[in-house]
């Protein structure tokens, strides 16, 4: 047997999701539907992020274990072609040790939220960016941003407490870049709580319309309460972008 480990990219819009969820279409569906075809036999993913519907990925990982001798580099130009109708393609194909998992030995993950800021929409990008028809203060927001950054409770920005309750996480980095009438939001936390990035988000746009002060995270934090934090972002503006491992994919 080989465990494989795969970069991933799709888009999100017309998936429930990435996990399974019974008459659902979601991309793990796709994914081991394709891969059955290929490998000939069921295959069972284990993925790095399971990415909410709307969601979508440019670096998702998913790994699994087969027998096939399939060389690595016909892989994502196999499983591509088989997948191009549901707009997923596999970018690279490695070999790792038995018994690893893309989630359980990810170390960290990293999530871009783009914002479109204008006053006008963009059909272009209406599933792929939050528009924001008021004018944003990027430079409040990054103030903000920043007391996000460590390891902190995020009780207040958390859609439901997990099981064992426990809702300390440790962002490594928070950014917010513009790039004309595009914001950019990139957040790297070891893990995250559901809808934990979209409610950062959220308080962000709040920040940045004036509706709440930089300051004011530090307190919704301190609060452990959910209503006062911002809304919850659409989905559509979030992406997965990046999983690091000790060796890297």
């Amino acid at each position: 047997m080989r465990t494989l480990a795969l970069v991933v990219e799709y888009d999100g819009t017309h998936f429930a999701g990435f996990q399974r969820q019974g008459h659902a279409r979601t991309v793990a569906q796709e994914l081991e539907e394709a891969f059955a075809v290929m490998f000939h036999h069921d295959v069972a993913l284990t993925c790095a992020g399971r990415t909410d519907a709307g969601v979508h990925a440019t670096g998702q990982v998913v790994s699994f274990a087969t027998p096939s001798a399939m060389p690595l580099r016909r892989i994502p130009i196999a499983a591509s072609a088989l997948l191009r109708s549901a707009r997923i393609a596999v970018l690279k194909a490695v070999e790792r040790q038995p018994g690893f998992s893309a989630r359980r030995d990810a170390l960290a993950r990293t999530y871009r939220y783009r914002i479109l800021n204008r006053r006008s929409p963009s059909p272009l990008w209406e599933r792929r960016a939050f528009h924001v028809r008021a004018d944003l203060d990027d430079d409040a927001m990054r103030a903000a941003a920043r007391l996000l950054v460590g390891e902190k409770d995020f009780r207040a920005f958390c859609a439901g407490v997990p099981p064992g309750g426990r809702t300390l996480r440790n962002v490594r980095a928070l950014t917010v870049a513009r790039h004309c009438d595009f914001i950019d939001i990139q957040i790297t936390s070891d893990s995250f709580l559901h809808h934990m990035v979209r409610i950062a988000v959220g308080t962000l746009v709040d920040v940045g319309r004036g509706k709440l002060a930089p300051g004011d995270v530090g307190d919704i934090l301190a609060s452990r309460d959910r209503a006062r934090a911002g809304f919850t972002a659409p989905p559509h503006g979030l992406y997965l972008t990046d999983v690091r491992y000790a060796d890297p994919l």
